[in-house]
């Protein structure tokens, strides 16, 4: 229930995020700076809201992420109302700060899971998002008469949504998260000394590690860029709110709805196969994508559908294989350094996204995220063998 309304108001602030900076600005081209600005404010927040819950546990955590981002919300509504886009820029990016707890939680699920079913675990958390993100995108008409009924810029009511979503989901995962999913783990509740945090850096040096962070981190940016513009691409063919809502909500319902089978099919397979079979998705979504006009709805559903299901794939087997060889002790800072790498690459995909859009196309904006499945694929070649052990196995 927490991660419903959580990711209803969050997927609906978002979504329109680009089309609020073109809006303040009258220009595209740096129309994705304040999403970047979210994502930024995400891989910023990540190790301090990690470092929280090592020390408060992972209910602290989450709960106080999310009444970070609802202010973060209430200050873009704000700069809406006050049409300054760097107000807007700094709301987001608290937002963002705010939600890298929401972005952790799915490890909490993995605290109470053997590791032969972690995947699935993950997958569960990812899935409760489910209604949310589907909610969130086809409340955004409603949502905008209702700020306009109150006397506010349309476009402030997703925000007003996004306050109410994440306030509420705050209590529920401060009031209902007990017991705590760390103490079910061997997990010593202090801040990481500077030995393990050394360890943890070393730990990239494991090929499994650094595939599962390349994996992260290009099928976070591919997803990013293309998501990111695509209802810019709709609006210009004349479209509204309601036909942009309706493509994101599609891609929301790939991103989750079918995680369960996803973790279930990772654990039973291997994460690595999982992985690379979310990459060849990813990459048919960003060529029918190249190839679909703003006007193409039934062609951008399907595209930005197969976007989220690629997403899925990748994040879900690769968020399982990255701690799967790492001590219990350090899975907390690993996860923290982690994601700060896959939001950190997802900003500059939001960031480069409206420079990309103002200077070529869409379609070409879609081929150049297709182009970076190459990565994650000379990386599986080159760590192959590794890729090929049995699962489970921990560092000594």
């Amino acid at each position: 229930m927490g991660s419903g309304l959580v990711r209803t108001g969050f997927i609906a602030a978002v979504t329109v995020t680009s089309l609020v900076a073109e809006d303040l600005l009258g220009s595209v081209t740096l129309s994705g700076m304040p999403a970047a600005a979210t994502t930024i404010g995400v891989a910023v927040g990540t190790t301090p809201i990690a470092l929280l819950m090592a020390r408060r546990g992972r209910r602290i955590g989450i709960a106080s992420g999310l009444l970070v981002a609802s202010a973060g919300a209430g200050i873009a509504a704000l700069a809406i109302g006050l049409t300054s886009f760097p107000l807007f820029v700094i709301g987001m990016f608290i937002l963002g700060f705010g939600a890298a707890g929401d972005r952790l939680a799915r490890y909490a699920a993995a605290d109470i899971s053997p590791a032969e079913k972690r995947a699935f675990a993950i997958s569960i958390v990812v899935w409760a998002g489910t209604a949310g993100s589907i909610v969130g995108p086809v409340l955004l008409s409603p949502a905008k008469r209702l700020a306009e009924s109150m006397g506010l810029e349309g476009l402030a009511g997703p925000y007003l949504l996004a306050i109410v979503g994440l306030l509420f989901g705050s209590v529920v995962i401060f009031a209902r998260l007990r017991p705590d999913p760390l103490s079910f783990v061997d997990v010593p509740l202090d801040r990481p000394k500077k030995r393990e945090r050394g360890s943890v850096v070393a730990l990239l040096a494991l090929p499994s590690v650094r595939f599962a962070v390349i994996a992260l981190a290009v099928g976070q940016v591919m997803m990013v860029l293309i998501m990111t513009m695509t209802p810019i691409h709709i609006d210009r063919a004349g479209d509204g709110l309601g036909t942009i809502g309706l493509v994101i909500a599609a891609h929301t319902f790939g991103m989750f709805a079918l995680s369960p089978l996803t973790g279930r099919v990772a654990d039973r397979i291997g994460r690595p196969k999982v992985i690379l079979t979310g990459h060849v998705v990813l990459l048919l979504s960003a060529l029918l994508a190249a190839n679909a006009g703003g006007e193409e709805t039934v062609l951008l559903f399907v595209a930005l559908f197969l976007l989220g299901v690629g997403w899925n794939f990748s994040f879900i087997a690769g968020s399982a294989y990255l701690s799967e060889k790492a001590p219990v002790e350090l899975r907390l800072p690993l996860e923290g350094l982690a994601d700060t790498v896959v939001w950190s690459s997802g900003a500059a995909a939001r960031l480069s996204s409206g420079v990309i859009l103002g200077l070529t196309s869409y379609a070409a904006l879609c081929l150049i995220g297709a182009a970076l499945v190459i990565i994650p694929a000379v990386a599986a070649y080159r760590f192959r063998t590794t890729l090929l052990e049995p699962a489970y196995a921990t560092v000594p």
